[in-house]
């Protein structure tokens, strides 16, 4: 593979000379410099890589049944929970394909204190308040390390790393918070396997290196989310029936709603080919998110209408409408909830339905903002300029709104003046909407702008100006 990779030493100084030569601007050459030198130290790597391979012992055999792996528990103490006991891991690993297991030694369960302190060099780290390792706080008083688990395919090991809290103090019973944190750390344990017969399996003489962390990422997520529908879920609706329907119930009473088991196992699956991550809520996210909230909740509505929100958040619409209908069955005018589901509605494209709950909303609340956005977002869907700058002069008119309803009102101007072509009250709505920000510093105050125009014309269903594409900048 190191062949395909045509960089060279002397390409770098070539590079220079001609884009010199040629009056490229310092910028021009510093990215295509960076790139060369990113491409030479690839085909560096790879030689390395096959060299390497070439002068390596063989593996010992592979052990003959996952039966045979060990499982070593580490870290025992009062607040230290392994949510998965060797013997869940046994049934996980012995239900896998084969192949996914060969070459694991032996799996560990640890604290991973030590671990962490090398990998997180964060200065804004959170640690757990009983053995101080660095965390993040899952569920309120739950700590889940900073890392889940980790795999040294050279050595066979796997690593799954233990919960941090104190049992008197869960947010929920015991049983269903120890059933639903049992369920991520086997999500762990096979993105893990993933990882370790990725690199066992594919990683061969140069042709995948695992170098890439995007493809790396992608195939573990990949596995994991299959695996953990395919082993992880039927084991545990087997071996933890009771459990698995304490914890259904529980969310159903105070969510609105029976979900299956999938549901919090969420979707990890976030790592772009091209290297980014995008931001994603996923359903487990916003369960832990939900759980943190309810305790401000001083109704169940409240607390049913948060989980709705939640489930919005996480593009779980048909569920989100049903715990909405729910409330509203039995409080038609609460006004939470119809303007949650008007929301809702325009994300599935139902618009007059969605029309209909923002107008009986602002019937309610004339100077409600939410129902006026869902109201803008409608006339913006359906490509109705007019009416957008008539339902933003309405808004204006409706009472004194906020910043936030000033900056959504002249954001739905600048878009219907642009799509109308009136480019001098387009620039004069704009400017009103950033007039509302403080921005911190003028690069920033310069990339919002440019951000914010680029936004108006794709929203107006117009081409963006040249000036204003990212690659042209």
């Amino acid at each position: 593979m190191s062949r395909s990779i045509h960089t060279a030493h002397r390409t770098l100084d070539n590079q220079a000379r001609r884009a010199l030569k040629e009056g490229t601007s310092l910028k021009g050459i510093v990215s295509a410099m960076r790139k060369s030198k990113e491409e030479l130290q690839r085909k560096q790597l790879i030689k390395r890589q096959v060299l390497a391979e070439r002068r390596r012992t063989p593996m010992p055999a592979a052990r003959s049944s996952a039966s045979s792996i060990p499982i070593k528990e580490l870290d025992a103490g009062p607040f230290v929970h392994h949510a998965a006991s060797p013997e869940d891991i046994r049934c996980v690993l012995e239900a896998l394909p084969p192949a996914a297991t060969q070459g694991v030694a032996r799996i560990q369960l640890s604290l991973g204190k030590v671990y962490m302190e090398k990998r997180c060099s964060d200065n804004e780290t959170i640690r757990d308040p009983f053995t101080g390792r660095i965390s993040c706080e899952i569920l309120p008083s739950v700590f889940a390390g900073e890392i889940l688990g980790t795999h040294y395919p050279g050595r066979g090991l796997v690593f799954v790393y233990a919960y941090v809290y104190d049992p008197s103090r869960l947010p929920m019973p015991r049983t269903l918070c120890e059933v639903y944190l049992r369920l991520h750390a086997l999500q762990t344990l096979v993105h893990e396997i993933a990882h370790h017969h990725d690199t066992i399996n594919r990683v061969n003489r140069g042709r995948w290196m695992a170098d890439r962390r995007a493809n790396v990422e992608s195939y573990a997520e990949k596995m994991e989310y299959q695996w953990a529908r395919e082993v992880v879920i039927p084991y545990l609706e087997r071996a933890y029936p009771k459990e698995i329907r304490g914890l259904r119930k529980w969310v159903a009473h105070r969510g609105g709603i029976l979900l299956p088991l999938e549901f919090f196992a969420g979707d990890n699956r976030h790592t772009r080919r091209d290297g980014f991550e995008r931001i994603v809520f996923t359903t487990s996210g916003g369960f832990e998110s939900w759980v943190e909230d309810l305790p401000r909740c001083k109704t169940l509505s409240e607390g049913r209408l948060a989980f709705a929100w939640e489930l919005h958040y996480s593009d779980v619409y048909e569920e989100c409408l049903t715990v909405l209908d729910g409330i509203l069955a039995s409080e038609p005018d609460h006004l939470g909830a119809l303007t949650c589901k008007a929301d809702t509605l325009v994300h599935l494209k139902r618009l007059d339905e969605a029309f209909l709950v923002a107008e009986t909303a602002t019937r309610l609340d004339g100077g409600n903002p939410d129902a006026w956005k869902t109201r803008g977002d409608v006339f913006e869907c359906r490509r109705d300029w007019r009416g957008l700058l008539a339902n933003s002069d309405a808004w204006e008119n409706a009472g004194k709104p906020l910043k936030a309803a000033r900056r959504r009102i002249q954001l739905h101007r600048a878009i219907a003046h642009c799509a109308l072509g009136n480019e001098s009250e387009m620039e004069t709505s704009l400017k009103a909407h950033l007039a509302t920000f403080r921005f911190r510093g003028d690069e920033i105050a310069k990339r919002r702008t440019l951000s914010a125009r680029r936004s108006v014309f794709r929203r107006a269903g117009k081409p963006v100006p040249s000036e204003l594409n990212v690659k042209a900048l």
